[in-house]
């Protein structure tokens, strides 16, 4: 298959579903591609593993026995941004996916799969982007789900451009720990992405306001990048495809 560039190119994917760990996960790894399959009329669907519960970073304004609920209207919000109307929890708790039953979530993520029959799966790679352990977990049944499906569907693995992360996020995760779990993310060329998506002024302003959408978590990463910084540095979204 030819690199996925653009948004003619995104056609190409057919139906896709996002399968992640926490409400953000999806806006903040393929906002632009999710908006712009969207807006070509393809059919997308997020699927969740957990209500990002233990994602504390403000107490007096989020506290942590509401910060479930509240993340969930943030994601409900975000996704109506991006205009993805099909949305699937998985159920599991916030920090504890590793420890789940595997068997029984890799069940529930084949049962949506027959459902809404993708081509195309996107989720985290084995080393979780960031290193946690609910994104790193969320993969291994993500691929084990697609593994047992009738009909090919190809997987793609989220990754970070090295220019990028060099001239703008490596600076953003030294000030706000955006790779909280490891000294810094598994870095690609462009040569080497399936998926490296040139996100328009128009995607990168749906991106931004999906994030917007979940101040608990996103709100200290959009001060920290105001829009001309925001639009360099989140300027492409890039997977690999999973057979590599």
């Amino acid at each position: 298959m030819p690199r996925i560039s653009n948004s003619k190119n995104i056609a190409k994917l057919g139906t896709i579903m996002g399968v992640w760990a926490h409400p953000d996960d999806e806006s903040f790894t393929c906002g632009g591609l999710l908006a712009a399959a969207v807006q070509n009329g393809q059919r997308v669907v997020c699927v969740t593993a957990t209500k990002g519960e233990a994602g504390v970073q403000d107490a007096e304004r989020w506290p942590p026995d509401q910060l479930g609920e509240i993340r969930a209207t943030e994601l409900h919000d975000a996704l109506n941004i991006l205009g993805i109307k099909e949305h699937h929890w998985l159920g599991y708790q916030d920090g504890q996916c590793d420890k789940a039953d595997e068997a029984q979530a890799t069940t529930k993520i084949q049962r949506i799969i027959e459902q809404v029959h993708p081509d195309t799966i996107l989720t985290f790679g084995p080393d979780g982007l960031t290193g946690h352990p609910d994104h790193q977990t969320i993969s291994r049944w993500a691929s084990s789900a697609c593994r047992a499906a009738d009909w090919p569907i190809d997987v793609y693995y989220v990754v970070t451009l090295k220019d990028l992360y060099d001239n703008y996020l490596k600076q953003a995760d030294e000030a706000l720990n955006i790779y909280f779990m490891i000294d810094q993310p598994v870095l690609k060329n462009p040569d080497e992405c399936d998926i490296y998506f040139n996100l328009s002024s128009d995607l990168l302003a749906i991106k931004r306001q999906a994030l917007a959408a979940m101040p608990s978590q996103m709100e200290a990463m959009l001060t920290y990048f105001d829009k001309p910084i925001f639009d360099k540095a989140f300027t492409y979204e890039t997977f690999i495809k999973a057979s590599r």
